[in-house]
C-alpha cells in the first residue's frame, strides 16, 4: 500500500508539473508568434488571461482534496485557457488539435478513466464549436484533411485512454498483491512475524523489530526469531514456542523494563512449506483496565474518561452515580450533567477550559490554578440533591493517539460546610466584638433615650403589621418610617453594625413597597420574620450595656437633674446627627443650639420632637450644606451652620421651633422635574411653589442620584410630614438659592 501510494503521489506531481508548464509553453508561444507575425491583440487582456488560468490551476492542484477530480478539473481549465487566447485575441494556431492530446494525456496521467472519459468528450466538443465558426484550428488544409485530423486525434486519446486504465490496473493489483502482507505487518498493533524452517525471520511487524531493538522492520530479516525477545523471561517463553511452533497457543506473563506485561502467543505452519506465521497479542492494557477497574470501584471518589465532545465514556467508577444522584452515565454529556449548576457564561469558560487541556500545550500548575471547577456547587433539579464537589483534570491517550481527559470527581460538601459554619461564627464573633465597642462610645444616658425610642418603634411596628384596615402598601409605608427611624438613631449614635443590618431591611421594604399591584403574603410573611430577628437584637444591647455599666458604675456620682438631662440628651443627639453626617460625606458643619427652652422640651413630645428633628438636620446636611470647596467658591466661610431653636409660644399652648441652615437652598427646577416624572403633579404645575413643597414631603420623593446610608430613599421628609400630623402640629417651609432653608414648625402642647 505505501509503495502504490508513493506511485500515485509521483505520477500526480508529474501530472502537476506538466500543467504549469504547458501554461507557461503556451504563453510563450502566444507572445513569439503574435509578435513575430505582426498580429494586432491586446496583451493586456492576454495577459490577465494567463495569470487568472495559472492561479487557477495552483489553486486546484493546492486545494483539491480528492486528487481524481483533476483528471477532469484541470485539463478543462488548460483547455478553455487555450480556446480562449485564440478566440477572444484572435490568435489562429494549427495545433489545436496537438495541444487537446497533449491535455489528454496530462488528464490520464491523473489515473481516472471516467473523467478523463468526459474531458475527451468536452475537447471534442469545442473542436466541434471551432469548426462550424470556422476557425482554423489545423492551418488552412481543406475541410477533408481537417476532418482526418480530428478523427486521429480522437483515436490517439481514445488509445490513451485504454492503455493508463489497463496499466493502471495491472498495477494497482500487483501492487495490492506484492504488498498487502507488508501493509499488515507495517500497520498492525500485533507483535507478527514469519519465520523460516531456520527459525529466522522473513518479515517482521514494526512493534516486533522495535520490541528487539530494532527500528525498521526491513533490519529484522535474516535474524534468529529469539534475538528479538529482550530479557531472560521472554526468551524462555520464546523457545518454548520454537518447539511447538506447529501449533502454539499460551498466555505470557513476564517483566519488561519494571513494568509487568502479558501477551497471548500463537503459531501456525503455513501451507505448502510457506514457514510458520508467530502472532503476539499485548494483553497488557486489557490486564491493567480490569485491575484499574477493581480499584476505581473500591475508592469513594469519582473516575470518568470524557472525550473532547464532553462525552462520558463506559468505564467510570460506581462511586461516581451515587455522588451525582445520576444513574447511565454513559454517553451523557458532562456539560449537561453541570448545566443546572453554573451559569451560562461560566458554562462557556468551563468549555474554553476544557480546550486548553486537550491542546496540552499549557503549564499544569497554571490550568489546576484557574481550574473553574475547583469548587462546584452541584445541583440535580430531579433529585433536589445539593453537593460541592472539586474537579482534578488530565489529558490521557487512549486507541490511536485519541486524546481523552481522565476527571477525578471529590465530594468536598462536608469540608465546605464546616468552612462556612466556622466563617460565619467568627464573623459573629467579630461582630459582637465590634458591637461592644461602638457600644462603649455611647453614653449610657444616651443609650437608654435610643433604647426607650428603639422599643416604642418597634412596638408600633407590631401594631402596624396586625392592623388588618391597613393595605399591605399602606402598611409598607408605615414600617418604612419606623425602621428609618431605628437606622437613623443607631448610625449616629455610631452603632454601624446594627444599623447596616438595619438599612439592608429597609432595601427589602423599600423594594416591596415599590411593587406593583397585591403584596403577596409570603412576601410580607417573611419580612414580618426579618423584622423579629432585627427586634431581638436589641435585647443582646441591653445586656451588653448593663454589663459594661457593673464594671464601670461610679456610686458618688451625684444624680442628675431629670428636666436638664432631658434636654443635655436631646441636644447631644442632634450635635452627634450632625457631625456624623458631616464625617461621613467630608463636609463641614456646625450644630448651633442656642435658643433652647427648658420648659418647650419638658411639655413636648420628646420622641416625636427627637425623630423630626434628626430627620430635618440630616436633610440640611445632605442636602442642603455644600462641600468645603463649593463654599469656598460661592464666597462662603467653608463650615455650613445649621441652627435650631426651640421656645415656647407667649401664650403657652404651643412649641415653636426653628431649623435653618445657610446651604444652597432648595432646587425648584430639579424637584418639579423629579415631582412630573413621579407624576405627583401635571407638566403645567411645575412652577407652582406650593405644590413642589407638598411633593417633597411625599413617600419616596427624593432628588439625590444615588442612595445611602443617610439617605436618598425619600423616606426622611415624609417621616417628618407623618410625626407632624400625628401630634396635629404643622410646618412651613422657606428657602432662598444659595442663602440656606428654614423649618418653621408649631406643636401643640
Amino acid at each position: 500500500m505505501a509503495v502504490k501510494k508513493t506511485e500515485n503521489t509521483r505520477l500526480r506531481s508529474i501530472a502537476n508539473f506538466s500543467s504549469i508548464a504547458i501554461i507557461v509553453f503556451l504563453s510563450a508561444a502566444y507572445i513569439i508568434e503574435t509578435y513575430i507575425s505582426e498580429i494586432y491583440v491586446n496583451y493586456s487582456i492576454a495577459g490577465l488571461v494567463m495569470i487568472v488560468t495559472l492561479l487557477i490551476v495552483t489553486a486546484i492542484i493546492r486545494n483539491s482534496i480528492n486528487h481524481y477530480k483533476m483528471a477532469l478539473n484541470v485539463p478543462f481549465v488548460l483547455l478553455l485557457f487555450y480556446t480562449t487566447l485564440m478566440m477572444l485575441c484572435n490568435w489562429h494556431n494549427s495545433h489545436y488539435l496537438l495541444i487537446c492530446i497533449f491535455l489528454c494525456a496530462i488528464s490520464c496521467i491523473y489515473s481516472n478513466f471516467y473523467r478523463t472519459l468526459v474531458f475527451i468528450i468536452i475537447s471534442n466538443i469545442f473542436v466541434a464549436i471551432l469548426l462550424l465558426r470556422g476557425a482554423p484550428i489545423s492551418g488552412n488544409m481543406p475541410m477533408f484533411a481537417i476532418l482526418m485530423n480530428w478523427v486521429i486525434s480522437l483515436f490517439c486519446s481514445i488509445i490513451m485512454l485504454l492503455l493508463t486504465r489497463s496499466a493502471t490496473i495491472v498495477l494497482n493489483k500487483a501492487l495490492e498483491h506484492q504488498n498487502s502482507f507488508m501493509d499488515l505487518l507495517a500497520s498492525t498493533e500485533n507483535f507478527v512475524a514469519m519465520i523460516d524452517e531456520k527459525n529466522q525471520v522473513v518479515y517482521a511487524s514494526k512493534t516486533l523489530s522495535e520490541l528487539g531493538g530494532t527500528s525498521e522492520p526491513v533490519l529484522a530479516q535474516g535474524r534468529p526469531l529469539i534475538d528479538l525477545f529482550p530479557g531472560r523471561s521472554l526468551k524462555i517463553h520464546a523457545g518454548k514456542l520454537l518447539k511447538e511452533k506447529d501449533d502454539y497457543g499460551e498466555d505470557w506473563e513476564f517483566s519488561l523494563n519494571g513494568q509487568k506485561r502479558y501477551f497471548k502467543a500463537a503459531s501456525h505452519s503455513l501451507p505448502g512449506g510457506g514457514g510458520t506465521l508467530i502472532s503476539l497479542y499485548d494483553m497488557t492494557h486489557l490486564a491493567e483496565r480490569d485491575e484499574i477497574a477493581v480499584m476505581k470501584d473500591s475508592m469513594k471518589i469519582g473516575l470518568f474518561f470524557m472525550d473532547k465532545n464532553y462525552i462520558i465514556q463506559d468505564h467510570y467508577s460506581r462511586y461516581l452515580e451515587e455522588m451525582l444522584s445520576d444513574t447511565k452515565l454513559f454517553g451523557k454529556l458532562f456539560t449537561d450533567i453541570i448545566y443546572d449548576s453554573v451559569s451560562q457564561n461560566e458554562l462557556e469558560a468551563i468549555k474554553d477550559y476544557f480546550g486548553m487541556i486537550l491542546e496540552r500545550t499549557y503549564d499544569q500548575d497554571m490550568l489546576e490554578e484557574i481550574n473553574p471547577l475547583n469548587e462546584l456547587h452541584y445541583v440535580n433539579k430531579e433529585t433536589g440533591d445539593r453537593k460541592v464537589f472539586q474537579f482534578a483534570f488530565a489529558t490521557v491517550e487512549r486507541g490511536r493517539g485519541d486524546v481523552y481527559i481522565l476527571v477525578t470527581v471529590y465530594d468536598i460538601t462536608t469540608r465546605v460546610e464546616l468552612q462556612q459554619r466556622l466563617a460565619e461564627e467568627e464573623a459573629r464573633r467579630q461582630e459582637e466584638m465590634q458591637a461592644v465597642f461602638e457600644l462603649i462610645q455611647v453614653k449610657p444616658d444616651v443609650f437608654n433615650d435610643f433604647m426607650s425610642d428603639m422599643e416604642h418603634e418597634f412596638d408600633s411596628i407590631d401594631k402596624i403589621l396586625k392592623n388588618e384596615a391597613l393595605s399591605a402598601h399602606d402598611a409598607l409605608v408605615k414600617v418604612y418610617q419606623s425602621i428609618h427611624a431605628i437606622k437613623s438613631n443607631a448610625v449616629i449614635l455610631g452603632l454601624n453594625v446594627f444599623g447596616n443590618k438595619v438599612h439592608n431591611l429597609e432595601s427589602k421594604i423599600k423594594k416591596l413597597r415599590e411593587m406593583r399591584g397585591e403584596v403577596p403574603f409570603g412576601e410580607m410573611l417573611n419580612l414580618t420574620v426579618d423584622i423579629e430577628k432585627i427586634s431581638k437584637e436589641k435585647e443582646g444591647f441591653r445586656d451588653i450595656i448593663n454589663k459594661l455599666q457593673s464594671y464601670a458604675e461610679d456610686t458618688n456620682e451625684p444624680k442628675k437633674d431629670g428636666e436638664n438631662e432631658r434636654q443635655k440628651v436631646l441636644i447631644d443627639s442632634l450635635t452627634k446627627t450632625a457631625s456624623k453626617v458631616a464625617d461621613d460625606l467630608e463636609k463641614k458643619i456646625k450644630f448651633i443650639a442656642s435658643d433652647i427652652d427648658t420648659e418647650a422640651i419638658e411639655k413636648g413630645p420628646r420622641r416625636e420632637m427627637k425623630e423630626i428633628l434628626m430627620q430635618l438636620i440630616r436633610n440640611s446636611a445632605l442636602h442642603g450644606i455644600e462641600l468645603p470647596a463649593e463654599r469656598k467658591a460661592k464666597g462662603k466661610n467653608e463650615t455650613g451652620i445649621v441652627k435650631l431653636s426651640i421656645k415656647m409660644a407667649p401664650d403657652g399652648k404651643s412649641i415653636q421651633i426653628k431649623l435653618s441652615d445657610d446651604g444652597r437652598g432648595l432646587d425648584y427646577k430639579k424637584i418639579g422635574e423629579r415631582a412630573v416624572s413621579r407624576k405627583l403633579i401635571k407638566k403645567e404645575d411645575i412652577d407652582n411653589r406650593d405644590l413642589l413643597m407638598k411633593a417633597i414631603f411625599s413617600p419616596g420623593f427624593s432628588t439625590a442620584e444615588t442612595e445611602g446610608i443617610h439617605g436618598g430613599r425619600g423616606i426622611g421628609l415624609n417621616l417628618v410630614r407623618d410625626r407632624l400630623k400625628e401630634i396635629k402640629g404643622s410646618v412651613k417651609l422657606k428657602s432662598e438659592d444659595n442663602k440656606g432653608t428654614l423649618f418653621l414648625m408649631v406643636i401643640p402642647v
